[in-house]
């Protein structure tokens, strides 16, 4: 059933609602990134984009089509690179400029690699083929990953205007048009089933693979083309103002909820239809969205600030990411530094949208340097550089900050030496998340190469609990593989090794439980680290600082449910304490091994939450970022005096 344009739904050049969605859902998965980890579901802000991209752009593609009973594919693509490249390059900029003056130098070639993947539009591919962990929040994550999504939508965008014209050509109705589509994005859900039911692949391939992201996508053609006008130009019938409104709100209460329930690790986003359904919520809100009539989400969402955040949501994607990166500022309260890294973020998108991205959406290139805008666009790209540069000095230039506490009372001031000493880091997310509290421009004379990897158990078997065997990460055995290597390209005389929380666990091992505690736990510990010292001597590796470990009052609520089981153990203050034990003697026992002693420090008199006024742990597991700077007050003197005997004569 059909009736003429001008009693449904009017067009216009923007939908107010959809960039309000988008203002949202790209701050909820920006504050997901800078550390609110309660938005476990931040995912499925990525999902709305792709289901409104799609939804969009097949509208604009359909009233072309019957406009002019084609599609242009050159202008389609024109238009494409004038949205995406402008800030890309920008951003690819300024990724290369820090990388090559700041960045640790076993990371220059892969985000050398990375940033030519983003130029050519396969990131996505290339972080598969290297098992990236999207959620490592800790550590050296390359300041590009988050430009997978450009990848993802940019292939598919090869093929969908073409997908489009074949469609449109054929079938002359919207419904079939709009389940023509929407079958394609089933058959892509239905395959992502297959491939997990078979355990041929792992989260990487998952979460950011083409053929399995296209789901979302494709829901959003399906929904662009059910509400487009016909081949005769009319326009669908709009259901009753009551039931599109209760449509948009049932679609958006389903994305708010998944937002705070719904782990990207869950399986059923991947087996059992997850990642559809929330692809099918975003297009009822966008069915509502392109509503004329007066509905109260649309009110709610076309609120001034949310639309100008959509509106500049794609530069703050782009930009919010490295900032985070290159900006941990450990000495300020997590929720004071994610504030500012945002703002930051904000002033820089805001910039570059006004002076660069509009200009060029407009007029191409020759937009930026149009007479009118001349002059306020030379200063204003020049501000962009001196924003982005500013924030790459800060991090590159930054001393000791004046409110990170000194981790023990008394101790002297680290006073930076002429020689340059290169350490090699090894731990789990743990060591990670001690990483994340590293002020590289307090400690100038060393030089760390990070090889703490999330999710990866020093101990080379599967941790055990309650019957269950944990499953190994493919990505944990090519660690294992070249992190020798990479401290010797490195130049490491030293190295720093966390024992992890793994070492308070049970574990699998010839298939008999190993548990935690007992003579052959101390076996596996042994054996363990036999392994990284012979493996640290291969890589010219002379001195090792063995961190043993601290006390803990584990809260598995406050987890990933991945990591719930090792709450019991890792707050078994016995455990603890016969590990370390285990740790002291085997130190003893090799020369040129060290023993730091975290536990002291922190546990001196037993556990406590908070120590010099910096809460310690975030997640009752790993380190805040103040606590991890607190603490490299104490560890990198003592990693400086060791790599100082690694490298005498």
């Amino acid at each position: 059933m059909t009736r003429p344009a001008s009693v449904g739904r009017v067009s216009r050049r923007r939908y107010d609602a959809i960039d309000g969605y988008r203002g949202l859902f790209v701050v909820l998965v920006m504050l997901y990134h800078v550390g609110v980890t309660a938005l476990v579901g931040g995912w499925v802000g990525i999902n709305h984009f792709f289901v409104f991209s799609g939804f969009l752009i097949t509208r604009l593609l359909v009233k072309e089509f019957g406009r002019d009973g084609r599609i242009s594919l050159i202008n389609f693509y024109r238009r494409r690179v004038r949205r995406i490249v402008p800030a890309m390059i920008v951003l690819v900029g300024a990724v290369l400029v820090h990388t090559a003056l700041f960045a640790d130098p076993a990371y220059r070639k892969q985000f050398g690699g990375d940033a030519v993947a983003t130029l050519g539009f396969y990131l996505n591919w290339r972080l598969i083929g290297r098992d990236d962990a999207y959620f490592t929040m800790f550590g050296h994550p390359s300041p590009l990953r988050h430009a997978w999504t450009l990848s993802v939508e940019e292939q598919f965008y090869l093929v969908a205007p073409l997908l489009l014209l074949v469609v449109c050509w054929l079938l002359r109705s919207r419904p079939a048009r709009a389940t023509c589509a929407f079958g394609l994005a089933v058959l892509s859900a239905l395959w992502s089933a297959h491939l997990h039911y078979r355990g041929i692949v792992d989260q990487a391939r998952f979460y950011y693979a083409t053929d399995i992201r296209a789901q979302a996508l494709l829901v959003g053609v399906a929904a662009g083309l059910l509400l487009a006008v016909d081949h005769r130009g009319r326009e669908p019938i709009a259901l009753s103002r009551g039931t599109t409104h209760l449509l948009a709100w049932i679609g958006f209460g389903t994305s708010l909820a998944a937002l705070f329930v719904l782990s990207p690790t869950s399986a059923c986003v991947y087996n059992g239809g997850g990642m559809l359904l929330f692809a099918v919520a975003a297009a009822l809100m966008g069915f509502a969205a392109i509503d004329q009539r007066d509905l109260l989400i649309n009110r709610l969402f076309s609120w001034g600030p949310l639309v100008y955040l959509g509106r500049i949501s794609y530069g703050l994607y782009l930009y919010h990411w490295p900032i985070h990166l290159w900006l941990p500022m450990p000495g300020l309260p997590r929720w004071v530094a994610g504030t500012l890294q945002l703002l930051l973020a904000l002033a820089v998108a805001t910039v570059s949208f006004r002076y660069l991205e509009l200009p060029i959406m407009q007029y191409g290139l020759r937009g930026v340097w149009r007479r009118r805008r001349t002059r306020r666009a030379v200063p204003a790209t020049a501000l962009i550089a001196s924003l982005l540069g500013g924030i790459m000095m800060w991090q590159g230039s930054a001393g000791a900050s004046a409110s990170t506490p000194d981790l023990v009372s008394g101790q002297s001031a680290y006073r930076p030496t002429a020689t340059v000493h290169r350490v090699g880091v090894l731990g789990d997310s743990v060591g990670s998340s001690l990483m994340a509290g590293w002020n590289q421009g307090a400690y100038r004379d060393l030089r760390l190469t990070d090889q703490t990897l999330i999710g990866c158990d020093l101990i080379d078997a599967p941790t055990w609990h309650d019957g269950s065997v944990g499953a190994p990460e493919k990505q944990c055995a090519s660690w294992r593989r070249d992190w020798p290597s990479q401290m010797r390209d490195a130049h490491d005389s030293s190295m720093i090794v966390l024992a992890g929380a793994q070492f308070l666990t049970d574990h699998m091992v010839a298939g008999r439980v190993v548990r935690a505690g007992t003579p052959a736990m101390r076996e596996l510990i042994d054996e363990t680290l036999d392994g990284i010292r012979g493996r640290a001597r291969t890589a010219r590796v002379s001195t090792i600082t063995l961190v043993n470990l601290p006390c803990r009052q584990i809260d598995p609520a406050q987890l990933d449910p991945s990591l719930r089981f090792f709450a019991a153990q890792g707050s078994n203050d016995k455990t603890i304490d016969w590990t370390n034990s285990v740790l002291v003697q085997w130190a003893a026992a090799h020369p040129g091994v060290r023993i730091a002693d975290l536990h002291t420090r922190l546990c001196g008199h037993g556990f406590t939450p908070t120590l010099n006024g910096v809460t310690l742990y975030h997640d009752t597991l790993h380190f805040t970022p103040q606590a991890a700077g607190m603490i490299w007050t104490w560890l990198a003197p003592i990693a400086r005096s060791e790599a100082s005997r690694g490298t005498a004569p």
